[in-house]
């Protein structure tokens, strides 16, 4: 009778053991369920994000999440991208970015403006030439319009240019600079800002006797189809 009571009281053990595992497990099993779920929500939204907000990185820009058509900000990045690399150098690098920038550059203003891309390299080399380019952004001016199917922004900008010589500030000069770009495909591995830069001009807005020059006023509106 001993040994029936003990064997008893080994199963009724057993089954309380049983009963707390079994209890564990079906926990277990609906925590899992639930996690899986939430990943799977997760993974949901993650993915409808991805689609519907790309994100673009550009030099320059406010780290977040932007529309492509919102090209402003492209714009911006590329402006600054054009006028620091021609105007920002120092005798070691002006060569260097300046064929950084002959990438972005449409055929016609390539070849016009290799005889003054050689002419500043040899310029900053033997003169040991630097440069600081600082924008006033809140100059900045954009026109779109288009031509002949193709897209186009008109931008002005202005700022200063400090030419330095032998580490030395020689002059100070404000400039106005004035570009056109083609709107074109954003290509990470050829072209991240979607634009090519089709015209470039610099004007000093101080004469040789440092009295201020007023830039011209363009009253021909943009021109369209």
């Amino acid at each position: 009778m001993d040994f029936v009571a003990r064997a008893g009281a080994f199963i009724d053990r057993a089954h309380r053991v049983a009963g707390f595992l079994l209890i564990c497990c079906g926990i277990l099993a609906v925590t899992s369920f639930c996690q899986w779920q939430q990943n799977v929500q997760l993974n949901r939204i993650n993915a409808s994000l991805t689609q519907r907000l790309p994100v673009i990185v550009v030099p320059g820009a406010v780290p977040g999440k932007y529309n492509p058509q919102e090209d402003g900000l492209l714009v911006n990045a590329f402006v600054d991208y054009i006028t620091q690399s021609f105007n920002t150098f120092t005798p070691a690098n002006v060569g260097a970015q300046l064929d950084s920038v002959s990438p972005f550059m449409g055929p016609d203003l390539l070849v016009d403006s290799r005889p003054a891309f050689e002419r500043k390299v040899r310029d900053a080399e033997a003169l040991k030439r630097a440069s600081l380019f600082i924008p006033d952004r809140a100059t900045l001016q954009i026109k779109r319009y288009t031509k002949n199917s193709a897209e186009l922004r008109d931008v002005t900008i202005m700022g200063e240019l400090r030419n330095f010589a032998a580490g030395t500030l020689a002059e100070v000069i404000p400039v106005q600079m004035n570009l056109t770009l083609q709107k074109t495909v954003i290509n990470p591995d050829v072209n991240r800002f979607g634009f090519m830069l089709m015209s470039y001009k610099e004007t000093p807005l101080i004469d040789r006797n440092n009295q201020p020059v007023l830039p011209p006023i363009d009253t021909s509106g943009p021109e369209g189809e």
